[in-house]
C-alpha cells in the first residue's frame, strides 16, 4: 500500500504541473505555443554532433562488436600519455602491471568541449591503452578495427602485432585474417593494447574492434572482405556526397522564419541533416502534447516528405519528447505548376527515398503563452532507399546531435554589430592572406592564348570585398595584387565586370551607401579617377560590350555572354552590367540605349507568375525615421503583385517554363535598378519603360517574398545546394540598390549574417556546397553581404 499510495502522489504531482503549465501558457483553444524571440531577431543554438553519418545497410557480413568505438558509448581502458620516448618497456605484454595506470573511456583527445565522442583527454605525444577483452566462445575467422587515429598506431594481442598504419583518418576501417589472427582464434580471454603517437596538428584515437565468426559466402581472404567492406562503404560514401556539402547553416531560430501563427518555422528545411531540428522547433502541440502532422515539400535529393507522429505533454520540469515516422511522398506535389514541370525539373532531382524515425527530446522554457526550446537533443535514423520505385536499400542515415541555447540576439543591436565586425575582419584576413599568393591554383595568370580569364576575375573579386570589406588602401597586398590586376589580360565578362567594380571601389570615398540610404544624397557621386586607371576603365569597357549575345540588337535587347557569341545567361549578364555601370560612375560614356536595351531584356525574360501576393517592402529611410522616433506610427503601403522570379536562361524550354532561382531573380533586380538609375542619371525620360521595369522589380521582391530563404539557395531544387554564397551576395545587391531594408517584414540582412557568422570557418573563409564555387569566391560574396557596402541607386521606395 504505501508503494501505491507513493505512485498515486507522484502522479498527482506530475498532473498538479501540468496543470499550472497549461494554465501558465495557454495561448489558443488548441493549446499551442508561440515562440518567445524577439521582434526581427533570433536565437542562436550551440549544436554538438556526437554522430553524423551515412554507412552502409546491414549486410551478410557478420559482425560482433566486442570493443564498441566513442560514438557508441566507447570503451573503458588503461590509459597512459607520455612522451614519444617515454613508453615503460614491455608494456604491450600479458605480464605487464599497468595497476598504476588511469582509466579512461575513448574516443581520446584535445577537443573535448566541441566533440561528445571525445570523453578523456590526451595531449602528450604517445598514448597507450591495455585492456582485458573477453571473445567468449567466438572464434573469429577475421577481425575487423574501425579507427579514428591521428597519427600513426599499431595494435597488439598477447603481446603479437596485429594491426599497424602510420596514416590517418576517421573511421578508417581494417581488416585482419588468416595467419595474422592465430593469436586470436582459440576464442576466449586476451589482452587487447594500442598505441597512438601524435607528430603534429590534430590529435585523437578511438578504436573499435568486431569479430566476424564466419566468411560470408566468395569471400576467402582479408583481401576479399576489405573490397567487400569498401564496395558497401563506397555506396554509402556516394550518397552521402549526394546529399551533403560541407556548408551546413547554424542552429538558429530566426523571427523572420515563423509561420503566422508564430509557433513554427514556416521555411521547410535545406536537406536531411536540418529535418530533426526544424521538427524540434515545431511548438503547435503546445504544453497538453498531441498528434503530429507537417510536411516538408520538395527536399533536396528526396522530393516530399511526411511526417507523422506523437508528442507528449510537457512534464514539470519542463521536458517533452516528439516521436515522428518519415516516409517520402509517393509523388512530388506540382504546387499549381504543371505535371509536364515536375517532371522536367523536379522529379530528377529526387532520386533517393528516406523511411525513418526521428526521436526528440527537448525542453521548453515557459512563460505566459510564449516559449522556446533551451535544449534538445535529437536522433535521426532510417533507410536510404534508391532505384526502381525506390525500393533498393543503399544506406542508411544516423544523425545524433544536441543543441542548447547559446544566445538571443534582439534585432541588429550592439553585439550583433561587434560579432559582424569580427566576422568581417576574419573574412578581409582570410582573402588577404589569399590574395599574397597570386601563384596559387586559383589566382595564378591563364595562359596568353586562353579564350577565359576566370583567375583574373576571381582575383577582381576578391579584391573587391577587401576594398568594401575595410581593408585599408594603403595595404601593401591590396596594392601588390591591384597592380597584378592591372597588368591582367582580361577577355570574359565576369572578369571584366569584377574588375571594372574593384577599380571604381578603390576610387570611391565610401561614404556614399551610408548618405543615401539616409536621405543626404539623392543618387551616386562620380568617381575622380587618374587618367591611366580611366584609360584602362575604357579599355574594359570596349572589350565586355563586345561580349554580347549576338542573335539580337544590343540597341534594343542588351544581354551579355562570358565572350561574343550566339547566347546569353543572366548570371553572367550582371557582372556586365554591374560593370559597366561602375564605369559610368568613373565617367566613361556609356549610350542611353544600351543602358534601355538591358532592361528591355530583364523585362521579357522574366518568368511567368503563379499566384498574387500583398508586397510589404521597408525602405532604409522608413527603418531610419522608425528607429528615431519609435512611438512614430509606420504607414504601410501594400502593392498587390504578381510574384514572379528569373531562370539562367529563357523564361521558357521545349514550351515549358523554366523555374526561377533566387540568385538569378536577384541578378535581374539588380540590373533592372541599375538600368533605371543610369538612364536617370543620363537626364532621359523613358516614361512607360521605367513604369515597367519598377513592375517587374516588384514582382521580383514578390518572389523573393514568397520564397526567401537565408540559409540556402532558394527556387530551383536543382540548384539549392549550390551557389548559395553567390545568391547571398546577389540579394545584398538586389535589396540595397533598390534601398529595401525589409521584405514581408523580415529583416534579411540580420537573418542571412545570422547564417553567415554561425557557419564561418575558423580561418575566415567559408566551407563548401555541393558546387565548385572557389574558397575566395565563397569569402568575397560572404564579406560582400556582410559589409552591405552597395549604395542605393533608387531610393524613392
Amino acid at each position: 500500500m504505501p508503494s501505491l499510495r507513493r505512485k498515486a502522489c507522484a502522479t498527482a504531482s506530475r498532473c498538479a504541473a501540468l496543470l499550472i503549465l497549461c494554465l501558465l501558457c495557454a495561448s489558443s483553444p488548441a493549446q499551442g505555443l508561440r515562440w518567445n524571440v524577439p521582434q526581427h531577431g533570433a536565437l542562436t543554438y550551440a549544436r554538438t554532433t556526437q554522430r553524423l553519418a551515412v554507412v552502409p545497410p546491414a549486410s551478410s557480413i557478420r559482425i560482433d562488436w566486442v570493443v564498441p568505438g566513442g560514438s557508441e558509448g566507447g570503451h573503458e581502458w588503461r590509459y597512459f600519455a607520455c612522451p614519444r620516448t617515454g613508453a615503460p618497456p614491455m608494456w604491450e605484454t600479458p605480464g605487464f602491471d599497468d595497476s598504476s595506470w588511469l582509466k579512461g573511456r575513448g574516443e581520446f583527445g584535445t577537443d573535448l568541449a566541441e566533440n561528445l565522442r571525445q570523453r578523456t583527454r590526451w595531449a602528450s605525444e604517445l598514448l597507450l591503452l591495455r585492456s582485458r577483452v573477453d571473445l567468449g566462445s567466438r572464434k573469429p575467422k577475421a577481425v575487423m578495427f574501425s579507427v579514428s587515429h591521428d597519427d600513426g598506431i599499431r595494435v597488439h594481442w598477447n603481446g603479437e602485432l596485429l594491426l599497424q598504419n602510420d596514416g590517418y583518418g576517421r573511421d578508417r576501417m581494417y581488416v585482419i585474417a588468416g595467419k595474422h589472427l592465430q593469436s586470436m582464434q582459440s576464442g576466449g580471454e586476451g589482452l587487447l593494447t594500442a598505441s597512438c603517437v601524435n607528430i603534429g596538428g590534430a590529435q585523437y584515437f578511438d578504436l573499435a574492434v568486431g569479430v566476424l565468426p564466419a566468411l560470408p559466402a566468395g569471400v576467402k581472404s582479408a583481401e576479399d572482405l576489405q573490397n567487400t567492406i569498401n564496395q558497401q562503404r563506397g555506396v554509402a560514401d556516394h550518397v552521402w556526397r549526394e546529399f551533403f556539402g560541407g556548408y551546413r547553416p547554424p542552429g538558429l531560430v530566426l523571427h523572420g522564419e515563423l509561420d503566422r501563427s508564430g509557433s513554427r518555422v514556416a521555411n521547410p528545411p535545406g536537406d536531411l541533416r536540418e529535418i530533426g531540428f526544424w521538427a524540434a522547433c515545431d511548438l503547435e502541440r503546445g504544453v497538453t502534447g498531441g498528434s503530429y502532422q507537417q510536411e516538408i515539400s520538395r527536399l533536396w535529393q528526396l522530393g516530399d516528405l511526411k511526417l507523422q507522429g506523437k508528442v507528449s505533454a510537457v512534464e514539470g520540469d519542463g521536458w517533452q519528447t516528439m516521436e515522428i515516422s518519415v516516409k517520402d511522398a509517393a509523388e512530388v506535389s506540382t504546387r499549381g505548376e504543371t505535371k509536364r514541370f515536375v517532371q522536367m525539373h523536379v522529379t530528377p532531382h529526387t532520386a533517393y527515398g528516406f523511411d525513418g524515425k526521428i526521436a526528440i527530446r527537448r525542453r521548453l522554457e515557459l512563460k505566459a503563452g510564449v516559449a522556446r526550446v533551451a535544449e534538445c537533443e535529437v536522433n535521426v535514423s532510417g533507410r536510404v532507399l534508391r532505384g526502381k520505385d525506390q525500393k533498393d536499400h543503399c544506406a542508411d542515415f544516423v544523425q545524433r546531435e544536441t543543441y542548447r541555447l547559446a544566445e538571443v540576439r534582439d534585432g541588429q543591436d550592439g553585439g550583433f554589430r561587434v560579432a559582424v565586425q569580427k566576422a568581417l575582419d576574419k573574412g578581409t584576413g582570410f582573402l588577404r592572406k589569399e590574395l599574397s599568393n597570386l601563384r596559387s591554383p586559383e589566382l595564378r595568370r591563364d595562359g596568353d592564348d586562353a579564350n577565359r580569364s576566370y583567375h583574373a576575375g576571381r582575383l577582381a573579386l576578391g579584391l573587391l570585398a577587401m576594398i568594401k570589406g575595410g581593408v585599408k588602401k594603403d595595404d601593401q597586398v591590396l596594392l601588390v595584387a591591384l597592380d597584378e590586376l592591372r597588368g591582367r589580360k582580361l577577355v570574359d565578362t565576369y572578369s571584366l565586370g569584377n574588375a571594372l567594380m574593384a577599380l571604381e571601389a578603390f576610387h570611391s570615398s565610401g561614404q556614399d551607401a551610408a548618405d543615401l540610404a539616409q536621405g543626404a544624397l539623392d543618387r551616386q557621386r562620380r568617381r575622380s579617377i587618374p587618367d591611366k586607371d580611366r584609360a584602362l576603365m575604357q579599355k574594359w569597357t570596349t572589350l565586355l560590350l563586345d561580349n554580347v549575345d549576338t542573335r539580337v540588337d544590343p540597341q534594343y535587347l542588351l544581354r551579355f555572354n562570358y565572350v561574343r557569341d550566339r547566347r546569353f545567361d543572366n548570371s553572367v549578364n550582371q557582372y556586365g552590367l554591374l560593370g559597366l555601370y561602375s564605369a559610368h560612375l568613373c565617367g566613361i560614356e556609356t549610350s542611353p540605349a544600351l543602358w534601355e536595351g538591358a532592361a528591355n531584356h530583364l523585362i521579357t525574360a522574366q518568368c511567368d507568375s503563379l499566384g498574387q501576393l500583398d508586397l510589404d517592402l521597408m525602405s532604409f529611410r522608413t527603418l531610419a525615421r522608425i528607429n528615431a522616433s519609435p512611438d512614430e506610427k509606420r504607414t504601410v503601403t501594400i502593392l498587390p503583385v504578381r510574384p514572379a522570379g528569373w531562370t539562367y536562361e529563357d523564361p521558357k524550354w521545349q514550351g515549358e517554363s523554366q523555374p526561377a532561382w533566387g540568385s538569378m531573380t536577384c541578378a535581374a533586380i539588380t540590373g533592372l535598378a541599375i538600368s533605371q538609375a543610369a538612364l536617370q542619371d543620363l537626364g532621359v525620360k523613358r516614361i512607360k519603360l521605367q513604369n515597367d521595369a519598377d513592375a517587374a522589380r516588384h514582382s521580383g521582391f514578390g518572389w523573393l517574398g514568397q520564397n526567401l530563404s537565408l540559409r540556402y539557395h532558394p527556387g530551383h531544387i536543382g540548384r539549392q545546394h549550390s551557389w548559395f554564397f553567390y545568391y547571398l551576395y546577389g540579394l545584398e545587391r538586389a535589396a540595397l540598390l533598390s534601398g529595401i531594408a525589409r521584405i514581408q517584414d523580415r529583416d534579411w540582412y540580420l537573418e542571412g549574417a545570422m547564417v553567415l557568422m554561425g557557419s564561418q570557418a575558423d580561418d575566415g573563409g567559408w566551407p563548401g556546397e555541393i558546387g565548385h564555387d572557389a574558397a575566395i569566391e565563397r569569402a568575397a560574396m560572404a564579406v560582400l553581404f556582410l559589409k552591405r557596402g552597395t549604395a542605393p541607386v533608387l531610393t524613392g521606395q
